[in-house]
């Protein structure tokens, strides 16, 4: 157990160094070398965790997937009000500052890796799967008489996730037009608008 644990550790260190060579020089030139440097390991220790910079992206992109989806799935999971659903979705799904340096990068790989298959699949997948949970949730709040959406809910979704990317894109690169609480109070009062709940304001 101490080996495996270990181990997971050292995964983590280095998809972290990873993070950070894709914002210091862009993915498309990074190399096994510059993590191992980032990390403080040998450039031999790095290939026994990872095969190639193309299997470290993945990993990267997988960190985004846990951050963006499955921690809000466990996050929404204990509650019951779909509007502290909803407005849990909107404060998880903006980057914090310490989410920003992950964001970037992957905005980043996003762009190198556009014509990727196995890359662009597993955006499609990350959009669905936050798509669909938000649509659930909608459903769910209007369900209960607490949304009166304006839009099919299925819309509702698709436009939350796309403001989340716009203002996310915007909080990564250090766009000092708005920060973070000023982000969210923007994506809430639309999304209050769309489903006619202004409660959705009472969680701050």
């Amino acid at each position: 157990m101490p080996r495996s644990k270990d181990q997971a550790a050292r995964r983590k260190l280095l998809l972290d160094a990873a993070v950070r060579v894709i914002n210091d020089q862009g993915p498309a030139r990074m190399q096994m070398k510059d993590v191992a440097d980032m990390a403080g390991m040998a450039t031999g220790s790095v290939y026994y965790y990872y095969h190639n910079v193309d299997e470290i992206l993945r990993h990267v992109r997988a960190m985004a997937f846990d951050r963006y989806y499955t921690a809000r799935v466990t996050a929404v999971s204990g509650l019951s009000d779909a509007r502290e659903k909803l407005r849990t979705m909107v404060d998880m799904g903006l980057p914090r500052p310490q989410d920003q340096p992950l964001s970037l990068a992957l905005y980043q790989v996003m762009v190198a890796k556009a014509r990727d298959t196995d890359h662009a699949s597993m955006i499609t997948d990350l959009c669905g799967e936050q798509r669909r949970l938000y649509q659930e949730i909608l459903d769910e709040g209007t369900a209960a008489g607490l949304f009166r959406p304006v839009l099919p809910t299925a819309s509702i979704a698709q436009n939350l996730i796309s403001l989340e990317d716009g203002y996310g894109l915007g909080l990564s690169t250090a766009n000092h037009d708005y920060d973070y609480e000023q982000a969210r109070r923007l994506v809430l009062e639309t999304a209050a608008q769309w489903t006619r709940c202004p409660a959705l304001l009472d969680g701050g």
